[in-house]
C-alpha cells in the first residue's frame, strides 16, 4: 500500500496551496500533490485536488526554511502526535507517518507506475505519475507496460481478485497480497512485454481516458456505463467491444483461444448469467492448475540447481585432492554454482 500522513493537518486543499503558493513561490517546492483511491475512482483528469507538506527528506533546522509550512504542521500535526504511542511519529512530528520509503525505492527510474484503489465498486487499473504522494487507499505496482495492464484489467484477473478478496457492502475489497501476488500471468513476470498486448491495452487505455475526459466522469461513472446494457451510446458500445478483444487477446497470451468471450457488461438475463458464470469458473480452474504446474516446474528446477550446485562442489573437492596429490600440483580448485532468481511483483507497503 502507499504511504501514510498520520497527522490530517500536513493535508492541504487545492485552495489552501493556491493561497501558500502566492505568498511564497518557494513552498511548491515541499508542497506534494497526493493521491488516494477515491481521487483514482472519481477524478478524470491531472488537477489535483489535495496537496501535503512533504518534509520526508528534511530534518527540523531544515525545515525552517519554509516557516509558513513548518507552522501549520506545529499547529495542527504535532500536538495529536505528541499523544501517539509510536515513538518515530513523536520524534519526526513534521515528516509523513509513513512516507513509503519502501515503495518509492522499488519505483525508481520509473516514471509512471500502476495503481488501483483498495476498495472500489469496479476493479479498475490506471497508470499515475511515481512523483505523487500516493496514500493507504491505493495498491501500487511497479508496472508500466500495457501488457500488464492489459492482463490486471481483463475478465481473466478480475474472477480470481473477487474469489480471493473480501467485499465491504457491495465494494470490492482488493487484497494484493492474496489476488495479486497469487496471480499468474501470461508470462510469469508480470513485466513482460507482449506484443498482442501492448497494442490492445494501449488501444483500450487511451479511448478510456479520452472519454473520460470529453465526459468529465471518473471511472466509476465510466464503469457504471460500460456495464450497464441499457446505455447503448456509441462510444460506450465501443469501449465494451475494445474490452472484449481485450480479454480475447489476454486468453490468448495464455494459450487459451478455445474459450469463448461473452459480451462486455452486466448479464440481463438466466441465459447470459449462466454463459458468464461458466466462463469465470473455466478461468479459475484453469489460472488453479497454471499455477500448480508453475510451482512444480519452479520445485523441478531448483532441485535441478541445487544437484548442479552439489555435483560441482564434490568435483571441486575431488580435484583439489587430486592437484594436492599430483606432482607440482598447488591444490587448487573451484565451483560455481548459478542462482536463479525468481521474479515476483509484490505490494509494495511501508
Amino acid at each position: 500500500m502507499g504511504g501514510k500522513l498520520v497527522g490530517d493537518g500536513l493535508a492541504v486543499s487545492r485552495q489552501e496551496y493556491d493561497q501558500l503558493i502566492a505568498s511564497n513561490q518557494g513552498n511548491a517546492e515541499i508542497l506534494r500533490p497526493i493521491l488516494g483511491g477515491e481521487e483514482v475512482n472519481q477524478s478524470f483528469g491531472s488537477e489535483r485536488a489535495r496537496y501535503m507538506i512533504d518534509f520526508t527528506s528534511h530534518s527540523l533546522e531544515s525545515a525552517e526554511r519554509w516557516p509558513d509550512l513548518l507552522n501549520i504542521a506545529r499547529v495542527k500535526v504535532k500536538p495529536d502526535r505528541d499523544k501517539n504511542k509510536r515513538q518515530t511519529y513523536q520524534t519526526y512530528w513534521w515528516r509523513p507517518g509513513e512516507s513509503g520509503g519502501a515503495m518509492y525505492a522499488a519505483l525508481k527510474g520509473m516514471k509512471t507506475c500502476l495503481v488501483t484503489a483498495n476498495v472500489t465498486k469496479h476493479l479498475s487499473f490506471t497508470f499515475q505519475d511515481t512523483s505523487l504522494f500516493f496514500n493507504q487507499t491505493l495498491y501500487v505496482f511497479a508496472i508500466n507496460c500495457r501488457s500488464g495492464f492489459a492482463a490486471l484489467q481483463s475478465r481473466v484477473h478480475e474472477p480470481w481478485a473477487r474469489l480471493l478478496s473480501s467485499s465491504m457492502r457491495t465494494d470490492l475489497r482488493y487484497a494484493a497480497s492474496d489476488c495479486f501476488e497469487t496471480f499468474p500471468f501470461p508470462q510469469a513476470d508480470p513485466r513482460a512485454v507482449i506484443p498482442a498486448l501492448e497494442d490492445v491495452g494501449e488501444r483500450l487505455y487511451t479511448a478510456r481516458a479520452a472519454y473520460m475526459i470529453d465526459t468529465q466522469q471518473g471511472l466509476t461513472q465510466t464503469y457504471n456505463q460500460l456495464k450497464d446494457p441499457r446505455c447503448q451510446e456509441g462510444r460506450v458500445v465501443a469501449l465494451r467491444r475494445l474490452h472484449e478483444e481485450m480479454d480475447r487477446a489476454v486468453l490468448a497470451g495464455y494459450g487459451w483461444d478455445d474459450l469463448v468471450v461473452p459480451p462486455y457488461g452486466t448479464p440481463g438475463t438466466d441465459a447470459e448469467r449462466a454463459a458468464v458464470a461458466r466462463f469465470e469458473d473455466e478461468v479459475i480452474d484453469r489460472l488453479f492448475a497454471l499455477n500448480a504446474q508453475r510451482a512444480a516446474e519452479e520445485k523441478a528446477a531448483s532441485t535441478a540447481a541445487g544437484a548442479a550446485v552439489g555435483g560441482k562442489a564434490k568435483g571441486a573437492k575431488r580435484g583439489k585432492k587430486a592437484g594436492a596429490a599430483g606432482a607440482g600440483g598447488d591444490g587448487s580448485g573451484s565451483g560455481q554454482g548459478e542462482l536463479g532468481i525468481g521474479y515476483a511483483v509484490t505490494t509494495l507497503r511501508t
